[in-house]
């Protein structure tokens, strides 16, 4: 190959790479257009937790009826997502009047109620009703997803 070849070669590498280097940075932007118009989907039942629209397990001692939903979060020790969630989830509490936060963390002592409420996996989230009735849960990996569950349950309560 002569050297006129190779320089016309490298030519159009480089113009096939600015190319799709474009096109990369359009399709982000699509992408990211795209993520701003979905909802933010709710947490996942995941096969697990109690029934919905039946009496919330006695176990725990829980006072339902001192706000109008009552949202127990299931953690572990161990849970990284746990960790980066509770304080989210503290502050959900004193965002809405209406809501009493109740936590369970994963051990020896609580065994019984993650067996009662049917939970496996953690992050976990329960929302239960001021007359005891469970209204919606599952796992909720971020706040976006437990908001939406809550503003579900809050919207049906009204």
């Amino acid at each position: 190959m002569t050297g006129g070849t190779w320089i016309a070669s490298y030519v159009l590498l480089w113009a096939a790479v600015v190319v799709l280097g474009l096109a990369v940075v359009v399709l982000l932007r699509q992408i990211g257009v795209l993520h701003a118009r979905l909802r933010p989907q709710g947490v996942h039942p995941a096969n697990e937790g109690p029934a919905f629209d039946v009496p919330a397990p006695l176990t725990g001692g829980f006072a339902f009826g001192s706000a109008e939903v009552t949202l127990i979060a299931f953690t572990s020790p161990d849970c990284t997502l746990c960790a980066a969630l509770l304080p989210s989830l503290h502050a959900l509490e004193e965002q809405y009047r209406n809501l009493s936060l109740r936590v369970v963390l994963h051990g020896p002592d609580t065994v019984g109620i993650f067996r009662a409420y049917r939970v496996t996996s953690t992050p976990y989230v329960v929302a239960v009703d001021r007359s005891g009735t469970v209204r919606g849960g599952g796992v909720a990996n971020t706040l976006e997803q437990v908001e939406v569950l809550l503003e579900a349950v809050l919207e049906g309560a009204a």
